[in-house]
């Protein structure tokens, strides 16, 4: 069961996901009919560690066996989604047994109730850094070439 659930005042979401950079580029998933970009992973089971959860993730969207490598960043995150949502995530770097691919790769994701049509794609991280792409994310456009762990607070919810 994953750790996402609804309260009577929005949702929580326990979220994971891998920033997978090769070549100068950065793997990233849309839901499909959406511009905006994220990066791949999905909500851990209970009693499943961040790392097995992103593995399953990797597995069970792309069909790929991720290494899974050092924790990049934490973000808390408030969007909405059905309301309002508060997500925690943890950021992980991940090595692929892949180069990147040309094109769109296609998925599943069952997030909640909701069943998503993902594409999967590679973008320049030049471009996402220098805002050229909806990254829904921003605050770890500048990240993607750094080292060690960042924390960051992204509020995407309207006061009040």
């Amino acid at each position: 069961m994953d750790i996402l659930f609804d309260t009577e005042k929005g949702r929580f979401s326990y979220r994971v996901a891998g920033l997978a950079v090769q070549e100068g580029r950065l793997l990233v998933q849309r839901v499909k009919g959406d511009e905006g970009l994220s990066v791949p992973g999905g909500h851990v089971a209970f009693g499943e560690t961040t790392e097995e959860a992103l593995r399953r993730e990797f597995q069970e969207e792309l069909g790929l066996q991720a290494e899974i490598g050092g924790l990049a960043a934490v973000g808390e995150v408030f969007f909405p989604w059905n309301g309002p949502c508060q997500q925690i995530g943890l950021y992980y770097w991940v090595a692929l047994p892949t180069e990147p691919w040309e094109g769109l790769r296609h998925g599943l994701d069952d997030g909640g109730q909701e069943r998503e049509e993902l594409e999967f794609l590679w973008v320049p991280v030049e471009k996402i850094q220098r805002g050229e792409a909806v990254f829904y994310l921003p605050q770890l456009a500048g990240h993607l070439t750094e080292t060690g762990t960042l924390h960051f607070v992204s509020n995407q919810l309207e006061p009040g």
